[in-house]
């Protein structure tokens, strides 16, 4: 009750403190869980695909792989000769073959993506499922819509679609059902008739590869590096660098956090060591009527552990309640941001926030909580 009511002495000093331990708290939880839910949800996305290795125009590899895996266009395509080579492999089970272009439309202010590809492409999307009254291309003028992009258009199976910037007339031949991927947003068309549409003859974005073992990756990727014009890129590889690249942002914010972190200490101290500067005739009083150092040190602990406890629960109600504007804020920054939540939160990742706030909370108060511990009673003696 003593530790309760010397908190509430400055109740507006104790709420700042407490305000600034819980943002630490939260960014702290926050960046914890993105990294874990990327990290995941990333390998989780990728394993899904079945793709083992990309292969990609010279260039910057990571990027070009990351784009095409999202379905953004390239700067540079890949030689249609590329595409034969990769089947002959002997390690290839998979070769599908993609052009991807991007199709701006000025009126609506938009940019859509239009995806050219062959059968192949379909037993690397196990997830695609087709609306009702969908079929695959059944001609070279046939058109598969995302959902998102049939909602856009208003079109259903069967309809007519002109594309105003090409000028040229499709029949939607089927509508895919929302997977939460890119892909609810894009275009799809014949390989043949994007490649004539967009001007592109025999060139191709990049080839998705999946092999029979995946053990023969190695053996695989040094063959098909041999390609002239092109460059394979592993998926692995592709993570690796990822991850690596938001553990760097990561790092930096992680650093951002230990100051923020640092300053919550000091507040914590400055809060304390005020309130027992504030108190000490009634802290003496306590020494004078029986109350022992330790007793002292316990109850000035104690009211350093109510401030941590209030600010742990603050910065977790804070990550909990506005987590979601953290991950927008995220994917807009990491690289091939997966579709499924980045923030996930776990036991450990909760427990190692809830241990960092009590630490801090203790380490503040440990000077103010000695230094009432040495208080005499003299003071208030002479009073009475």
């Amino acid at each position: 009750m003593l530790a309760i009511r010397g908190l509430f002495r400055r109740p507006l000093r104790n709420a700042l403190t407490v305000s600034g331990l819980a943002a630490a708290i939260a960014t702290f939880t926050a960046l914890l869980a993105l990294e874990h839910g990327y990290s995941a949800s990333l390998g989780a996305e990728l394993e899904r695909m079945g793709v083992q290795l990309m292969l990609v125009p010279l260039g910057c590899p990571y990027d070009a792989a990351a784009r095409v895996l999202k379905d953004r266009p390239l700067e540079n395509t890949l030689p249609g000769n590329a595409l034969e080579a990769v089947r002959q492999d002997p390690a290839v089970a998979v070769a599908a073959p993609l052009l991807i272009c991007a199709v701006p439309r000025q009126q609506e202010r938009r940019v859509d993506l239009w995806v050219g590809l062959d059968q192949a492409g379909l037993a690397l999307r196990p997830w695609w499922r087709m609306s009702a009254g969908s079929t695959w291309f059944s001609s070279p003028d046939s058109v598969v819509l995302g959902c998102n992009a049939a909602e856009v258009e208003m079109r259903s199976p069967g309809d007519l679609f002109f594309e105003p910037e090409t000028k040229k007339e499709f029949r939607v031949s089927g509508i895919l059902e929302r997977s939460g991927t890119s892909d609810d947003n894009q275009f799809f068309i014949p390989l043949g008739t994007a490649q004539k549409l967009f001007r592109h003859e025999g060139r191709l974005t990049a080839i998705a590869v999946r092999l029979k073992d995946p053990t023969l990756l190695r053996e695989a990727t040094e063959r098909l590096q041999r390609i002239p014009g092109a460059q394979a890129v592993t998926i692995t590889e592709m993570m690796g660098v990822f991850v690596n690249l938001v553990g760097t942002v990561r790092a930096l914010m992680q650093g951002l956090a230990l100051v923020a972190v640092v300053i919550s200490l000091l507040t914590v101290f400055n809060t304390l060591l005020a309130s027992v500067i504030e108190r000490t005739n009634e802290l003496s009083v306590l020494r004078a009527v029986g109350a022992s150092p330790t007793q002292l040190l316990g109850l000035l602990s104690l009211e350093a552990g109510l401030l941590s406890a209030a600010g742990i629960a603050l910065g977790l109600a804070l990550v909990f309640t506005c987590g979601h504007f953290a991950e927008a804020l995220a994917r807009s920054f990491v690289p091939l941001a997966p579709s499924s939540p980045l923030l996930v939160m776990s036991a450990p990742i909760l427990w190692r926030s809830a241990g960092l706030g009590m630490v801090v909370g203790l380490l503040g108060g440990l000077y103010p909580a000695w230094r009432a511990s040495r208080l005499s009673p003299a003071p208030a003696l002479k009073e009475l």
